[in-house]
């Protein structure tokens, strides 16, 4: 065999055997751009992205069952770590930010199939992480290991209800079991932001482990804000009870304010670890977790712009999706760097 293609094919098979659990969150990334550019007028550039997103769900789906046939323990293991095993999350959510893309695309069929699919490994692993966070015998406590990564199980469910509100049409039970997914995604944010602020304040912080992934801190309340726009949505046109419309709002603009809040003391993260620590900026996987936040908070205040009452959240929405396609644009020319010059 030819050595270069002996080296391509080792590398190929390390990666899959050291496949990151998060690492559909380049698709949500990507996906929740391109909707972000469609919502904002950039339709071509936006279907682009779109495009994109699903061919790298369909490539990563693959490389991932691959992992599963080939190294079932070493999935296992990261099911059971603490640290990683909240990434297979983003399964979820690539799965249902694609349905979203291909809506988008006008393929209503392959957007309802990728909405069923999120939805069924939402279901599994909703309650397999967790379980086994809690049941799986561990030298010390799962507590230590708690990080950003923790809150893409309220990204993972809120894109459930997000789906379920897009999809009124599959029958008129979507509407409420969406606005009740929505407030158990809500719940659950609540109780990982105090798991992992316990965990920040009560251990140690190094720059090696202070990574991107507490963006998603931010991002969780974009996508619960773009939910929470679509069930507003659904009650104008009386599909939720006229009288959960104050409530809805009420919860969708608080949890506007706390991620607006967070950008400043995200941007102080990261001051610390790259400037003050001097942490090497360089390709990891955990950085779609900043693009995708930012390509959310701007697709949120796009879509609550819309409504005439919050008109001027469409403003902040157009400037955001850009600062997310620049960010888009970083993380992948530091990722094909990495590609071309491994380490």
């Amino acid at each position: 065999m030819n050595p270069e293609l002996r080296d391509i094919r080792s590398r190929f098979t390390r990666w899959v055997a050291t496949l990151a659990p998060s690492v559909f969150s380049s698709v949500m990334a990507t996906g929740i751009v391109g909707m972000g550019l469609v919502l904002s007028g950039f339709s071509a550039l936006g279907q682009a992205f779109c495009i994109l997103a699903s061919f790298m769900f369909l490539g990563l789906l693959v490389v991932l069952m691959l992992r599963v046939v080939r190294y079932p323990s070493a999935v296992q293991i990261d099911m059971l770590n603490p640290a990683v095993g909240f990434g297979f999350f983003t399964v979820v959510a690539a799965s249902n930010v694609l349905a979203l893309a291909l809506a988008v695309l006008n393929l209503p069929g392959a957007a309802v199939t990728a909405l069923i699919f999120g939805s069924l490994i939402w279901l599994v692993i909703t309650y397999a992480i967790p379980a086994g966070l809690v049941l799986h015998e561990r030298p010390e406590p799962a507590l230590t290991h708690a990080n950003g990564s923790w809150f893409l199980w309220v990204v993972a469910t809120q894109s459930v209800a997000g789906g379920l509100a897009h999809n009124t049409s599959l029958g008129s039970w979507t509407a409420m079991f969406s606005l009740a997914i929505w407030l158990l995604g809500c719940a659950l944010y609540l109780l990982t932001a105090t798991l992992v602020t316990v965990r920040m304040i009560r251990y140690p912080n190094r720059a090696e482990t202070l990574s991107p992934t507490y963006w998603i801190f931010m991002g969780s309340t974009a996508i619960s804000v773009l939910t929470g726009s679509q069930l507003l949505g659904l009650a104008n046109r009386g599909e939720i009870p006229n009288w959960l419309q104050a409530n809805i709002a009420f919860t969708t603009l608080a949890l506007l304010a706390i991620g607006l809040w967070f950008i400043p003391m995200l941007l102080v993260f990261g001051f610390w670890r790259h400037i003050i620590h001097r942490h090497p900026l360089s390709y990891e996987t955990s950085l779609w977790a900043i693009v995708f936040p930012l390509g959310m908070l701007a697709a949120s205040c796009l879509s609550l712009g819309s409504i005439p009452d919050f008109s001027a959240l469409f403003i902040l929405g157009q400037f955001v999706i850009w600062v997310a396609v620049a960010a888009w644009v970083g993380t992948t020319a530091l990722w094909v760097a990495r590609i071309r010059y491994p380490a």
